[in-house]
C-alpha cells in the first residue's frame, strides 16, 4: 500500500513539458514499480551550469527532472518536478559506463564550475568511504585545472589529498536515451554510484526477461563470427555493459556453448566487416556465409561461427551477392564489380585437364569499366535475371544492365563483358537519372530509385521516372513539409495496394499509384542508416541499436541496442527466381513477396562485441517462432 501511495504521490508531482507528446507514465497502473530515486546533478546546456536533478527510476522508464518549490499566497511550499529532458524508455536506455574517473568539482568562482580529472581514484572501502593516496606533483595539467594521481601498490606511503571545503568529488556515470541524447550523471559517493547502475542494470534484465518469456520479441539472433574480425577503431570506446537476457546476450551465452572446451581462436583479420551474403552449395548441400572486409573475403559454413576462412584477396569489399542458378559470386571491390565463379569462392579443386580446361571459365571477369560503381542490384525482371550497377558521371547517375548467360560465347567480341572465350555477362540496357542515387528496389517489371531528391520510379521499356509520393495536394502538406529534407532510404511493398517509402527518420503510406495513402507518418526513434522490410516487421539500422517495427501499424515492437551497429545483407540477397506478384506504384510491375527470395534470405549486421573490445560480432536476425503479437 505505501508502494501504491509513493506512486501515487509521484503522479500528481511529476510534470512533463507540454510538447511531451505520447509520454504516458501511468504510474497508476497495476504492476509498476518504483526501483529507485534520488538527487545526482548533470552539466546543463551550458557547460559552465550544473543542473540539480532528482533521478527517478521506474520499471518502465528513467526520467530526470529537476526539483522545483512553489509558495502559494498562503506560504505552503509546493514541490514538483519539471521533466524537462524526455523520459527514457526502458528499452531505449542504455547504461555507457559505470566506472568512469572520479571529479572535482570547484566553485571559486560563483556561476563558473570547473570538472577536473581525479585519476587513479579507487573505492576502497565499501561503505562508499575512499582514501586518496600518493598526490602527483610531476604531471602536468591545463591551467585551472588539478588532477591527482592514486596508487594502492604495497609499501607505498599514502598521503590523504586535502580538498577546501568549496571543493567536492563526484562520481560520473553515462546513460544513453537511444536516438536522442547521452547524459553524464553524477552522484556525491562512490556508494550512490554504484547503487545507480546495480539498479538500472537490474531493471533492464528484469526487462528482458520479461520480454521474452512473454514472447514480446520479434526477432531472435544468431551469431555468425564472434572472435574472427577485429577492428582497431572500436578500441577506444570500451567495452559495452552486457545486460543478461538481451537477444545479443542470449546469442552469445549460445556460441560460447557451443564452444566451451576449445579456446577463443586468434582474429583472422583486422579490418572493418562490410556485407555479407548468404548460399547453399549443392553437392554436399551447405549453408555458407559469406563477408567483405577491406581486405577480403572471408567464408564460413552457417553452423559453424568460428570456422572462418580466407576465400580471396581483395581490397574494399562493399557488396556480395550469389547468383546460385549461374553458379556466380558478384562483388564491389574498390568502386569495381567484379564476377566470380562460385567454385573459386568455394576453392574447390578440380585435378588434371579439367583443371587445365576450367581455368578460362573460373578467372574473374571484371564487369565495370573505371573504379566508380557505387552499387548494384539482381533480381527478376520479365521472366530475365538481370543486374543493375550504377557508375558516376559528372552529376548523373548512369545505370548498366548486365544479363546473366549460361553458355560459353562462340563469338569473338570486344568490351568489357569478355574475357577469353567465356562470357557471364552481356549487356542488355542502360539508364541514367540526372541527381546521385543512392539505391535500388526492383520489381518485375519496373524499378523504384532512391535519390537525393527522394524517389524515382520508371520501366526500362520508357525510361521516363517520376516522383512518388505525389505531394501536390493541399492535404499531404504536412507530410511534404516533413520529408522535404529527409535521406532515401528504401521504397518497400506492404501489399497489393500499398508501399512504405523508408527516410531517415520516417517512413509514408503510398498507394500503388503513387499518392499517399494514409495522413499518418511513422516516425522512427533513430536515424536509420539502412530500411529492410522482413515478414511484417520493418527493421531500421541505426548506428547504435537495431529499431523493429510492426510495418502495417508503425507501432515499435523490439529494440536490440548496440555499438557501431551497420547492416550487412538486408534480405533481399537474391537466391533464387522471384514469382510475381503486386504492382508498384504507378506500373503494372510486380514486387517479389517476402518469402521469394531462397532459404538463404536472412538479415544480417555486424556491430562492436559488447563484451570485447576492439572485436567484431556477425549476427542474423531470425524470426522468432514464439512471437506473440
Amino acid at each position: 500500500m505505501q508502494r501504491k501511495i509513493d506512486l501515487l504521490d509521484l503522479s500528481e508531482k511529476i510534470r512533463p513539458r507540454p510538447n511531451m507528446v505520447g509520454v504516458e507514465l501511468n504510474l497508476d497502473h497495476f504492476g509498476r514499480r518504483l526501483i529507485h530515486r534520488g538527487d545526482l546533478q548533470r552539466m546543463g546546456s551550458n557547460r559552465f551550469a550544473w543542473v540539480d536533478c532528482h533521478a527517478i527510476l521506474f520499471d518502465h522508464y528513467l526520467i530526470l527532472p529537476k526539483t522545483v518549490v512553489q509558495r502559494t499566497e498562503q506560504g505552503v511550499k509546493l514541490e514538483y518536478y519539471d521533466v524537462s529532458r524526455w523520459p527514457i524508455p526502458m528499452d531505449l536506455l542504455s547504461l555507457e559506463s559505470d566506472n568512469d574517473p572520479v571529479v572535482q568539482k570547484s566553485s571559486y568562482v560563483k556561476g563558473i564550475t570547473t570538472v577536473t580529472t581525479v585519476a587513479g581514484w579507487t573505492a576502497a572501502n565499501t561503505d562508499g568511504s575512499s582514501t586518496l593516496t600518493r598526490a602527483s606533483t610531476n604531471q602536468t595539467a591545463p591551467a585551472g585545472l588539478q588532477q591527482v594521481n592514486t596508487s594502492s601498490s604495497t609499501g607505498s606511503v599514502p598521503t590523504v589529498a586535502s580538498f577546501s571545503e568549496s571543493d567536492r568529488l563526484l562520481y560520473p556515470f553515462r546513460v544513453k536515451h537511444l536516438g536522442r541524447d547521452v547524459y553524464t550523471l553524477f552522484a556525491p559517493t562512490e556508494q550512490a554510484r554504484r547503487e545507480w547502475c546495480f539498479k538500472i542494470i537490474e531493471a533492464k534484465t528484469k526487462h528482458a526477461a520479461a520480454l521474452h518469456a512473454q514472447g514480446a520479441e520479434p526477432f531472435r539472433l544468431r551469431v555468425m563470427a564472434d572472435s574472427a574480425f577485429v577492428y582497431e577503431p572500436f578500441g577506444g570506446s570500451g567495452r559495452g555493459i552486457m545486460i543478461k537476457g538481451t537477444p545479443i546476450d542470449r546469442a552469445i551465452t549460445e556460441v560460447e556453448a557451443q564452444f566451451k572446451d576449445t579456446g577463443r581462436p586468434v582474429p583472422i583479420c583486422r579490418v572493418r566487416v562490410n556485407c555479407a551474403a548468404s548460399f547453399t552449395t549443392p553437392h554436399p548441400e551447405k549453408q555458407m556465409i559469406a563477408v567483405g572486409t577491406d581486405n577480403a573475403v572471408f567464408i564460413s559454413e552457417v553452423d559453424r561461427p568460428r570456422g572462418w576462412r580466407k576465400a580471396i584477396n581483395m581490397p574494399r569489399v562493399t557488396q556480395i551477392t550469389v547468383l546460385e542458378d549461374f553458379n556466380l559470386f558478384l562483388l564491389i571491390a574498390d568502386k569495381s564489380l567484379i564476377a566470380y565463379h562460385l567454385d573459386v569462392i568455394l576453392q574447390t579443386e578440380t585435378n588434371g585437364a579439367s583443371a587445365s580446361s576450367d581455368s578460362a571459365r573460373r578467372a574473374p571477369q571484371k564487369l565495370s569499366g573505371s573504379r566508380d560503381v557505387g552499387f548494384f542490384v539482381a533480381g527478376k525482371m520479365k521472366d530475365r535475371i538481370l543486374v543493375f550497377y550504377k557508375k558516376r558521371e559528372n552529376l548523373n547517375s548512369v545505370f548498366k544492365v548486365l544479363e546473366p548467360v549460361y553458355q560459353k560465347s562462340t563469338e569473338k567480341k570486344r568490351g568489357i563483358f569478355k574475357r577469353g572465350t567465356t562470357e557471364f555477362f552481356r549487356e542488355y540496357d542502360e539508364f541514367y537519372i540526372p541527381t546521385e542515387c543512392t539505391g535500388m528496389n526492383l520489381f518485375s517489371s519496373s524499378l523504384a530509385v532512391s535519390t537525393s531528391k527522394g524517389f524515382e520510379v520508371l520501366t526500362l521499356d520508357k525510361k521516363q521516372p517520376w516522383s512518388v509520393p505525389e505531394l501536390n495536394a493541399d492535404a499531404v502538406q504536412n507530410i511534404a513539409q516533413h520529408i522535404r529534407d529527409q535521406k532515401a532510404l528504401s521504397m518497400l511493398r506492404l501489399s497489393d495496394q500499398e508501399f512504405l517509402l523508408c527516410y531517415a527518420n520516417c517512413a509514408v503510406y503510398v498507394n500503388k499509384h503513387g499518392d499517399v495513402s494514409r495522413s499518418v507518418i511513422m516516425n522512427f526513434v533513430g536515424t536509420a542508416h539502412h530500411a529492410a522490410l522482413y515478414g511484417p516487421y520493418l527493421v531500421l539500422f541505426d548506428q547504435d541499436f537495431v529499431e523493429i517495427r510492426n510495418a502495417q501499424n508503425g507501432r515499435l515492437k523490439q529494440i536490440i541496442a548496440g555499438r557501431e551497429v551497420k547492416c550487412l545483407d538486408d534480405g533481399t540477397n537474391w537466391t533464387a527466381p522471384a514469382a510475381t506478384g503486386s504492382a508498384p506504384p504507378g506500373t503494372n510491375g510486380v514486387l517479389p513477396s517476402v518469402a521469394q527470395f531462397g532459404s538463404a534470405r536472412s538479415l544480417k549486421m555486424v556491430m562492436q562485441h559488447p563484451a570485447l573490445e576492439k572485436v567484431q560480432i556477425v549476427v542474423e536476425l531470425l524470426l522468432n517462432e514464439n512471437m506473440k503479437e
